[in-house]
């Protein structure tokens, strides 16, 4: 049960309609995942759903549990992450990324040493960029999922080696080459002007000024048009 949950049906390149058609079972499995895991917790025991989340490793990783979780378990940290890149489409398949970004060490210090981190990234920043068509609730987790991943110095040295061909869904330029790292700073610009003109929340604002202020130490070989839209 817990596997068809993370694994949200099985990995494979669906739209998020064809998804959902096809795996009723994963998506509701998510979210009474997520409703369980959310829960407040008792006056004498935690939630063991969000211990468990909290606490799981990659079934590569053979230290010892603590006696103190007694809810532990082990998964397959690629197909989850593989999963997890690819169904970015749904609502509850970027808050289960942000809860286990925020919670699970484990997960966080494993996605952050992928060499793939684009597989990842592109679909946050798809989110933001297609912020008319999305739903607030929706683009806050991605922002905050850029906050948290924007935390780490080695991401933001990295996204500026990752060099992308052809955006075909960044419209307002043709982006035949560009950086991770530049594309990433054109879509919180974007973001930040969208809600400047629409719909001016400080909460958005700030978390767009955030991220761009945790990367910029590590600002390398930006794009021209990167460097132009700063300005």
């Amino acid at each position: 049960g817990l596997w068809t949950v993370f694994t949200l049906g099985g990995v494979g390149s669906k739209s998020a309609s064809t998804s959902e058609i096809s795996s009723p079972l994963a998506n509701q499995s998510v979210l009474l995942l997520l409703v369980l895991a959310n829960l407040t917790d008792a006056a004498d025991a935690p939630n063991p759903y969000r211990q468990a989340l909290m606490s799981f490793k990659n079934t590569q990783d053979n230290s010892p549990f603590p006696s103190s979780i007694p809810h532990a378990f082990q998964i397959n940290f690629n197909s989850l992450y593989t999963a997890l890149c690819e169904q970015q489409t749904s609502d509850q398949a970027t808050l289960l990324l942000y809860t286990l970004l925020h919670q699970n060490s484990n997960i966080r210090t494993y996605m952050l040493a992928r060499t793939d981190m684009e597989n990842l990234v592109l679909p946050i920043l798809e989110i933001l960029y297609h912020v008319e068509e999305r739903n607030s609730h929706h683009v806050y987790m991605a922002l905050i999922i850029l906050l948290i991943l924007t935390e780490d110095d080695g991401f933001n040295r990295s996204i500026h080696e990752v060099i992308l061909k052809n955006i075909t869904w960044y419209s307002e330029r043709v982006l035949t080459e560009i950086s991770l790292g530049s594309l990433l700073i054109l879509v919180v610009i974007r973001t930040i002007q969208y809600n400047m003109t629409r719909t001016r929340d400080k909460y958005l604002h700030t978390n767009c000024l955030a991220a761009l202020a945790n990367m910029s130490a590590q600002f390398r070989s930006l794009h021209q048009y990167a460097a132009q839209r700063i300005i």
